[in-house]
């Protein structure tokens, strides 16, 4: 137990120094969600640990637990949704960028509900069954949006050394791994139940690692954060040809 116990006061530990960088650099009003975010996982995490008992499984615990787990599951979707804003802040005059988040979202929505489907919940009362899927549903959402992020991103180039994109790559690296755990713990039965609780203390550990050594180094001048009138379609145009190009190369001969 004890492993699991330093993980899971390690991650609001390393949070309390995030919200200390964030605080220094000014940031709580530029990404607010994930400030709010960070503040409420100073709390919870210690707040559950104060009320788990090793040897019996409360109530009291049992909806404190999964009470903050859905609490987090919404600030944690605010807080990414608030990244791809600022981001793609300069993106928004064109028509189709509108129509990228809702087409990805209810992509991600169709996996989540096909999931429970075809990847029948094992050992599990209704309750925690309902629960289980409606945590696949927030990861799956959280991992489209970050798969919409890089992508873009490497398509028109842009510096991944900004604070958004360690706070993307943190909610990835947290949604993977909570997802991949609560797959493994729903198809495998309590047979899997430490896999499931250690995998997803880790993960939210590197997750927080990635935040804070994000936050520990200056943010670099955003090139493009000023000049809405670099990206015309022209250009959208001129970098699908060149990435076309590049594909072609990769498959010939």
């Amino acid at each position: 137990m004890w492993l699991r116990y330093t993980l899971w006061l390690a991650a609001p530990v390393l949070q309390s120094l995030l919200a200390i960088l964030m605080l220094r650099r000014g940031l709580q009003k530029r990404f607010r969600f994930f400030f709010v975010y960070t503040l409420f996982a100073i709390v919870a995490e210690p707040t559950k640990f104060a009320l788990f008992h090793p040897d019996r499984n409360t109530w009291v615990y049992f909806w404190t637990s999964w009470g903050s787990e859905a609490i987090y599951a919404i600030l944690g979707f605010l807080a990414i949704y608030e990244v791809f804003g600022d981001v793609f802040e300069n993106f928004h005059h064109f028509g189709w960028f509108k129509l990228l988040l809702p087409i990805t979202a209810a992509i991600m929505l169709g996996i989540a509900i096909l999931i429970p489907i075809v990847h029948h919940a094992i050992d599990t009362e209704p309750l925690l069954e309902g629960i289980f899927a409606l945590q696949v549903a927030v990861r799956c959402l959280q991992l489209g949006v970050f798969f919409l992020i890089f992508l873009l991103a490497r398509f028109f180039d842009m510096d991944y050394r900004q604070y958004a994109f360690g706070i993307a790559a943190g909610f990835g690296i947290a949604a993977a791994g909570i997802l991949l755990s609560t797959l493994v713990r729903t198809g495998g039965g309590l047979k899997f139940l430490i896999f499931f609780q250690y995998v997803q203390g880790m993960t939210y550990c590197t997750a927080v690692t990635v935040w804070l050594a994000s936050f520990v180094r200056p943010e670099p001048d955003d090139p493009f954060r000023d000049f809405r009138h670099l990206f015309t379609p022209e250009l959208f145009v001129e970098q699908l040809q060149r990435y076309k190009q590049e594909v072609r190369g990769i498959f010939k001969p």
